[in-house]
C-alpha cells in the first residue's frame, strides 16, 4: 500500500467511524427523550429533510460528473485550441457574474421552486450543448453553465431556509445546521462516487462525452422530483408570485445587502470562496511540481488524492458541527474566523513546502477547513439575510466571487507563486 493508498484508507475509515459514533448519540438522545412531543412533527421533518437531501444529490451529481471532463472534451475530443478553451471557461464566469444580480431577484418574485427547476434546465442544456461541434454552441453552453451555477448556490439554499421555518421545524431534532453539515457530507461523497461512475462510463462507452449524457439524466430526475415533492415559496410567507411589487423588492434588497452584516459576509464569502476555487485550479499542478523537483517522473494518482480531499472535507464538516448543529450566530461566527485563520495558515505553509507528501497534507488541511466552512457560512447567512430577499441576497453574493476568479486566475499557472500566498493571507480576514 503506498503513501496515498494509507492516507486514504486511513481518512475513509475515521469518517466511517464518525458517522457510527454520531448516528449512536443520535439515537441514544431520542431515547432519552423517550415519547416525541409532537411525533407527526418529527416524521415531518425526517421527511422533509431527506426530500430535500435527495434532490439536492441528484442536482450536485449532475454538476460533479460532468467537471472533470469539460476541459478534456473541449482539448481532445473537440481539438480546440487552449485559447479557446481558456475563452469558453471564461465565458462561463462572465455570466455567473453577469447573471447573479438578477437571478435570485426572479426567484424570489416568481418562486424558489422554479427557480430550482431552471438550474436543471439550464444544466440540461449546457449538457447537450457539449454534443455540438458548433463553437456558438459551445458558447451558449457555457452561459447556461454559468447561470446554472449561480442558481446551485443560491436557490436551493434559499428554497431550503424558507420552507423549513414556514414548515415550523425549529424545535424538532432535524437543525438547519445539521442539514447544512448533511449537505456538505452529501457533495463530498457524491463527487467520490461521480469520479468512480465517471470513469466508469468513459471506459464502457470510449467517450468522455458519456457522463453529460447521465448528467442530463440527473437534471431531468431532479426537475420531476421537485415538481412533485417541493411546495413553492416566494420572497415572503404571504405573498405570492402575483402581489410583490418589483421595486419595493429591489428596495428590500438593496437595503439587505447595504447592511454592514450582511455585507461583511459578501467580502467573507468572496475572499475565501475565491481562494478556494483558485486552489481547485491549482492543487493538481503544484503536487506535480513537487514530485518532478524530488526528481519522481511518474503520473500523481489523481483519483486517490481527490478521494482523499473529499474525505477531509467531510470530516471538517463533521468537526464543526459535533458539538451543537444549531449553534448560536456568535459562535458559528467565532469557528468562522478559527477557520480562516487554519485555512490561511495551511495555504502559507503550501507556498513554503516543497516536499510532496507534506504539501498533500497541508492541502488536506485546506479540504478540512473548506468542509467545516460551507456548513457554518451557510448557518449564519440563514439567521441574517432575511427570508423575503434570501434569493436575491444569496445569488449577489456569487458576483464579487465570479469577478475575483476571472481576475486573479491569471497570476498563475502553477499555484506555487506569490499571489497564490497573498490570495490565502486575503481569505483569513
Amino acid at each position: 500500500m503506498n503513501f496515498y493508498q494509507a492516507n486514504l484508507a486511513i481518512l475513509a475509515v475515521a469518517n466511517a467511524c464518525s458517522f457510527i459514533h454520531r448516528h449512536r448519540l443520535q439515537s441514544r438522545k431520542l431515547c432519552y427523550r423517550g415519547i416525541q412531543e409532537d411525533e407527526q412533527k418529527e416524521v415531518a421533518a425526517v421527511r422533509f429533510q431527506r426530500q430535500f437531501l435527495f434532490v439536492y444529490t441528484l442536482v450536485v451529481a449532475a454538476d460533479w460528473l460532468q467537471g472533470p471532463y469539460t476541459y478534456a472534451v473541449y482539448k481532445y475530443e473537440k481539438q480546440l485550441a487552449e485559447h479557446t478553451v481558456a475563452l469558453l471557461y471564461a465565458a462561463g464566469f462572465v455570466s455567473g457574474a453577469v447573471s447573479a444580480p438578477v437571478a435570485g431577484q426572479l426567484a424570489d418574485h416568481y418562486g424558489r421552486r422554479a427557480a430550482c427547476v431552471a438550474y436543471c434546465i439550464c444544466y440540461g442544456i449546457t449538457c447537450l450543448a457539449m454534443l455540438s461541434y458548433d463553437l456558438r454552441i459551445l458558447y451558449v453552453g457555457r452561459f447556461f453553465g454559468g447561470i446554472a451555477t449561480t442558481l446551485l448556490f443560491s436557490v436551493f439554499e434559499a428554497w431550503l431556509i424558507t420552507e423549513y421555518h414556514a414548515s415550523r421545524l425549529e424545535d424538532t431534532k432535524i437543525s438547519l445546521g445539521g442539514i447544512f453539515a448533511n449537505m456538505t457530507t452529501i457533495s463530498s461523497v457524491t463527487a467520490i462516487c461521480c469520479g468512480v461512475l465517471g470513469d466508469g462510463l468513459v471506459q464502457h462507452s470510449g467517450s468522455q462525452l458519456a457522463p453529460f449524457l447521465v448528467s442530463l439524466g440527473c437534471c431531468i430526475g431532479a426537475s420531476v422530483l421537485i415538481f412533485a415533492a417541493w411546495r413553492e415559496n416566494y420572497g415572503r410567507f404571504d405573498t405570492c408570485k402575483e402581489t410583490p411589487e418589483a421595486p419595493a423588492l429591489k428596495h428590500r434588497l438593496l437595503a439587505a445587502i447595504t447592511n454592514p452584516e450582511v455585507a461583511a459576509l459578501i467580502f467573507a464569502s468572496s475572499c475565501f470562496e475565491g481562494t478556494m476555487y483558485l486552489f481547485v485550479f491549482f492543487w493538481s499542478a503544484a503536487l506535480k511540481s513537487a514530485r518532478v523537483r524530488s526528481g519522481n517522473q511518474d503520473d500523481l494518482p489523481f483519483g486517490l488524492v481527490f478521494s482523499s480531499f473529499m474525505c477531509t472535507m467531510m470530516a471538517g464538516s463533521t468537526i464543526s458541527t459535533t458539538r451543537n448543529a444549531s449553534s448560536s450566530n456568535g459562535m458559528a461566527m467565532d469557528t468562522l474566523l478559527f477557520i480562516f485563520a487554519i485555512a490561511s495558515a495551511a495555504f502559507v505553509a503550501s507556498t513554503m513546502l516543497d516536499h510532496e507528501y507534506l504539501l498533500f497534507w497541508a492541502f488536506c488541511v485546506i479540504e478540512g477547513c473548506v468542509g467545516a466552512y460551507f456548513p457554518r457560512m451557510a448557518l449564519i447567512k440563514s439567521n441574517v439575510i432575511d427570508d423575503s430577499v434570501r434569493g436575491g441576497v444569496y445569488s449577489a453574493l456569487r458576483l464579487p466571487l465570479n469577478i475575483f476568479v476571472v481576475v486573479v486566475h491569471g497570476l498563475d499557472r502553477d499555484g506555487r507563486s506569490p499571489e497564490f500566498l497573498n490570495l490565502a493571507r486575503v481569505g483569513s480576514r
